[in-house]
């Protein structure tokens, strides 16, 4: 009984194709308020699209996608590129993901949101010359201390560096006593 009904739908989905296609000058007038013009091409109904994408970073956190996008450099794609991985993700994991760019590079910081005339896509952006190092260089983490050379100004670096190396060497101190006190 199921097949059946599934086949009609099917059988019924393209008669209301053909009927619609035929009268598409119409509806688009009545979306849009413009008049189609007169030479109208069909295309292909199915659309395939294979391609791989490879985020920087991809982590499920308390139920939410999130994706991080390491910029170094200035790059007029990456916006459309985000728009691409927000619907991959969306399409693999049916979670919108929450999106951000980490610029570590010198100058302008790219745009928050890929903006077309009918899609406007929001992500954040984190431009690492306005963090304060000492966010990063106060954690009890190495792989995080040494992030510390990435944020604040350039003209502050090597300050910032022997910060660093400082922290990392009492952090390093740390994590032998309390690899002792476990032995």
């Amino acid at each position: 009984m199921q097949n059946i009904k599934r086949k009609e739908l099917r059988r019924f989905d393209a008669i209301l194709k053909e009927i619609f296609s035929e009268a598409i000058g119409t509806i688009y007038y009545l979306a849009t308020g413009k008049k189609i013009g007169k030479k109208v091409k069909v295309i292909s109904a199915e659309i395939r699209l294979v391609k791989t994408f490879r985020p920087d970073i991809l982590i499920e956190a308390d139920g939410e996608i999130i994706q991080v996008e390491i910029q170094a450099q200035q790059d007029k794609t990456l916006p459309r590129r985000m728009f691409r991985y927000y619907y991959a993700i969306e399409e693999k994991y049916k979670k919108e993901p929450t999106q951000i760019i980490l610029f570590v590079g010198k100058g302008k910081p790219p745009p928050s949101e890929f903006r077309t005339p009918k899609l406007t896509l929001k992500y954040k952006v984190l431009d690492m010359k306005k963090i304060d190092p000492d966010l990063f260089i106060k954690s009890k983490k190495p792989g995080e201390v040494i992030l510390g050379i990435l944020a604040g100004k350039f003209k502050d670096k090597p300050k910032i560096i022997r910060k660093v190396k400082k922290r990392i060497v009492e952090t390093l101190k740390n994590e032998e006593k309390i690899i002792q006190i476990y032995r």
